[in-house]
């Protein structure tokens, strides 16, 4: 017997008899009458409904038990239209029967996470996920909506499963381009797309290009610092961290009604409103306006100013938006954000007080006043997720009495900070407490150095480079690094020591007793004037988010292990040696790290761990760009500069930049005219090999030069192949992680190669067809069918996320699903072999450039197969509705500016688009 389990989306109309039926079946075991066979390499099954249809499903387990997942029903055999199948080109002979449902459950079930046993209904994101009562309720409420949790509570996915609900121009908005990056990649797997909506996954920085490309570049806290490091003294202020928040988040951040504060408003703010003291404030102003002045003379822009100034440029166009990780966003960006929603009310926010590890002075009230803005003044869509799907047991524990002393000892601004957590694991995990012994941190570093699973956590940047004298893994973070991170295990250092008076003065009043509460009382605090309150926070809640970075296990490490903050968290000092075995990460593994963490801005352990396991000298980014200025500098001499540019070659090398060695090799740097000698070498056997389909050759020279080792003309392996139509290098590339977001020197994708082979070679074999007299036989359509099904195989896993390109002094980002990214690729592929070419009348000077009427359009929209570009898209309203909405003279917000018309219904893509590959 088999419980049954549905995707939320599970049609059965038009086969609700034959349906419940193969339901029975399935549950009482006979897969016999169900005819369930297996598809082979995957774990899908498919139940017959009836002589056309068929059920897909497959097995997934839960405390032991086994169910039946119900997930779509493929209609008339029609498997490439399968939303789980992603196009793949299959019929009935790949399919095998099975040897019993018990066997094939325990062989390919799937484990989730949590179960709603009350709640049959399963989400899928990037994994199964099934919702508890309380996120089910969340999930069917109305906008605007602001949901309240920690990490590992699920916001993000309740977030993007309600964004699937949401019809028209969407928008998912966050400050790090890695989350919405990854938010991104998981709304979007497993196949989904929704007709109804066209949602775009942007960043501040994306978001305010859309408006208008700013000019230079976003100031980063390292470009802060090194200035601020001139000017420290004279204001005898020795804290570049908060100096810089209050710049950004006090300054610039907190106001509305102006570019930043005037020194008559900065000098008002209450004791709540600014960390720093009266006088302190007085030397910093003149300092702010130094700032404002270093900004302009180092082409760099402060992201709040630019929110400002983009609100007379920002207009009306998104139906919904939703921020995440609200709290690390400012006033004046989230005014500048939710200005471009239709309707005001549209919104769903969602972030964690308790994780804000800087003084930025986010509370909850404030956001709240955009309910009262749209008239709604209720509190009820305010909703907070108290449950952790991450964390093991005795981490959620301290966690939680880090919070109760959080509220005993300051109270709280509002309630939507007001919460403790409970977890569905049921592993314990533990929290062990160490004094400084040196011999300790020795033996733990020896037994987890080599391991990708165990991270070190410190307070500061600075506390770093004293963390990496004991323990040797790559993977040191100050709390702001760790943001966002997670680790199986993780090592604390000094979070109490470093601040001992302060941590006194956190817990003063707070007694065992109140760390016994089950929940936290809504309580302001006694004292409204006390100025330190916020700076106390900062130091709870650094701690408080590095504890939380452990999913398992925390090692802690205290100069004042007596402290009584730690006594008063019910922690003792661990006498017994270190029990931990040795656990050893191998080499891929290590690289994979690096990778996430690059793509989480995360250069310097990245390149750290690089250099460990490839073996070559670290070199940090400032290294890097003084050690390349005098490398490629023209002017120096070789004997001057030998040494930096034997280190740019070998940096170089190691990171596989071979326009760098070919500019050593154009100053004539010996060895690197020597090693391009032998690349160009290497390049034409690459192209050779990947045309005659000879993998063993072309894997030897991805060894030696990486997975996106490119020609000249910087066509990668990738493209190649797609070219060439090579389907077990094609998958050989991308079983490797080959890039598909990579441009050749046309701007062009791999999934451009591949279908401008296949418009090349469906077009001839259409002409061989129209000039033949005879019929066209099975064989002619069997061969017919061939770059249909490559095309249908390789679509989505050639498809990058989005096509961006600058146009207008603005910066587009096209979702790959809709329209408008189809014909973008349809006439930058065609343009070259158009039939009609003219001389633009007002635009000369791009020479004769291909022009398509809406016969050539929709022709070419006919030859592509349903499974990539459904009916209703190939029809001539549609296209040419699309067309003319994107046409660079059109005044409309939702204008992408992509095409020039020449005349009534006839169109070239704008030759002056600029692309941008990652």
């Amino acid at each position: 017997m088999f419980d049954i389990l549905y995707h939320n989306d599970l049609d059965i109309k038009s086969v609700e008899k034959t349906f419940a039926k193969t339901l029975k079946q399935l549950q009482t075991g006979d897969f016999k009458s169900a005819d369930v066979k297996k598809m082979q390499n995957s774990g899908f099954y498919r139940a017959r409904l009836d002589i056309r249809d068929r059920l897909l499903f497959n097995f997934v387990t839960y405390e032991q038990q086994k169910y039946v997942l119900l997930l779509e029903v493929i209609k008339d055999h029609n498997y490439a239209h399968s939303r789980f199948l992603r196009g793949a080109s299959i019929d009935e002979d790949h399919f095998v029967a099975i040897e019993s449902p018990e066997t094939e459950a325990d062989k390919t079930a799937v484990a989730l996470t949590y179960l709603n046993k009350s709640n049959k209904a399963i989400h899928t994101l990037n994994k199964f996920i099934s919702f508890d009562r309380f996120q089910e309720d969340v999930y069917g409420l109305q906008l605007p909506l602001i949901i309240v949790g920690s990490a590992g509570s699920g916001k993000t996915a309740l977030v993007l499963e309600k964004l699937k609900s949401l019809h028209g121009n969407v928008a998912y908005i966050s400050l790090s381009k890695y989350l919405v990056d990854n938010a991104s990649s998981i709304y979007y797997s497993l196949g989904y797309d929704n007709e109804n909506q066209e949602t775009e996954f942007l960043s501040l920085k994306d978001y305010l290009a859309l408006w208008q490309k700013p000019e230079g570049r976003e100031v980063e806290f390292k470009d802060f610092e090194r200035w601020f490091a001139r000017h420290a003294q004279a204001v005898k202020i020795n804290e570049p961290y908060r100096v810089y928040e209050e710049f950004k988040g006090v300054i610039t951040g907190s106001p509305v009604h102006t570019e930043w504060l005037s020194r008559e408003e900065y000098m008002d703010l209450g004791v709540k409103q600014s960390i720093f003291s009266l006088q302190e404030r007085e030397r910093l102003y003149p300092l702010f306006l130094k700032y404002v002045e270093w900004l302009k003379e180092e082409r760099l822009y402060d992201s709040n100013m630019l929110c400002y100034n983009y609100l007379q440029k920002v207009q009306p166009y998104y139906d919904y938006i939703m921020v995440d990780e609200v709290q690390d966003i400012t006033n004046i960006q989230l005014k500048c954000i939710l200005a471009s929603l239709k309707d005001k009310s549209h919104f769903i926010l969602t972030g964690d007080s308790n994780q804000i590890v800087h003084p930025n002075f986010f509370s909850w009230s404030k956001i709240k006043t955009y309910f009262y803005e749209t008239g709604d003044t209720k509190d009820n869509q305010i909703k907070i997720l108290q449950t952790n799907y991450r964390n093991s047991l005795n981490v959620v524990e301290l966690s939680n009495n880090l919070l109760k002393i959080k509220n005993t000892r300051f109270g709280s601004i509002d309630r939507e900070s007001n919460y403790l957590v409970d977890t569905v694991s049921t592993d314990h995990g533990e929290v062990l407490l160490y004094a400084n012994d040196e011999k300790k941190k020795n033996e733990l570093n020896r037994r987890t150095q080599n391991s990708t699973k165990f991270a070190v956590i410190v307070p500061t940047n600075q506390q770093k480079a004293q963390a990496s004298r004991f323990f040797k893994t790559p993977l040191i973070f100050s709390v702001q690094e760790a943001k966002g991170l997670e680790y199986e295990n993780v090592i604390l250092t000094d979070f109490v020591s470093t601040h001992e008076a302060e941590f006194r003065e956190i817990i003063a009043g707070v007694t065992a007793e109140d760390l016994k509460q089950d929940a936290l009382r809504y309580n302001r605090a006694a004292d409204k004037h006390d100025k330190d309150a916020e700076i106390y926070k900062f130091y709870i809640n650094s701690f408080y988010v590095a504890i939380t970075r452990a999913v398992k296990n925390i090692y802690i490490f205290e100069q004042r292990a007596d402290h009584p903050a730690l006594r008063l968290l019910q922690m003792q000092e661990t006498k017994a040696e270190i029990q931990l075995k040795e656990v050893k990460s191998s080499t891929e593994e290590w690289l994979d790290e690096a990778n996430r963490l690059e793509e989480q801005g995360k250069y310097e352990q990245a390149e750290q761990i690089r250099a460990k396991y490839l073996g070559y000298e670290y070199i940090s980014q400032e290294q890097l760009e003084t050690i390349k200025a005098l490398a490629l500098d023209p002017a120096k001499k070789e004997a001057e500069v030998k040494k930096e540019r034997k280190q740019l070659f070998q940096y170089a090398v190691n990171h596989r930049q071979y326009d760098w060695i070919d500019a050593l090799a154009k100053l004539q740097f010996q060895r690197a005219v020597l090693f391009m000698k032998e690349i160009r070498n290497d390049r034409k056997e690459y192209d050779k090999h990947i045309r005659l389909g000879n993998k063993a050759k072309v894997v030897s020279l991805t060894q030696k030069y990486g997975t996106d080792f490119a020609l000249e003309d910087n066509s990668t392996g990738l493209m190649l192949a797609a070219t060439y139509g090579q389907i077990e290098l094609l998958n050989e590339f991308l079983s490797k992680g080959a890039s598909r977001t990579l441009l050749d020197s046309r701007n062009r994708f791999a999934l451009d190669c591949l279908f401008d082979t296949y418009l090349k070679t469906k077009i001839q074999k259409q002409k061989q067809i129209q000039n033949s007299k005879q019929r066209q036989t099975y064989a002619q359509k069997q061969t017919a069918s061939a770059e249909d099904k490559l095309l249908i195989g390789f679509w989505d896993k050639l498809k990058p996320q989005t096509l961006e390109y600058e146009a207008g002094g603005r910066l587009f980002k096209i979702s790959a699903h809709t329209m408008l990214f189809f014909l973008i690729l349809l006439l930058r592929n065609k343009q070259d072999s158009q039939t009609y070419k003219a001389v633009h009348e007002t635009r000369p000077e791009l020479g004769e450039v291909g022009i398509f009427d809406m016969n050539d359009l929709e022709q070419l929209a006919a030859l592509i197969p349903d499974e990539i570009l459904p009916p209703y898209r190939k029809k001539r309203t549609y296209i040419n509705s699309v067309m003319a909405l994107h046409e660079v003279t059109k005044d409309s917000p939702y204008c992408k500016l992509a095409f020039i018309r020449c005349d009534r219904g006839r169109y070239i893509l704008d030759p002056e688009l600029i692309y941008n590959g990652v």
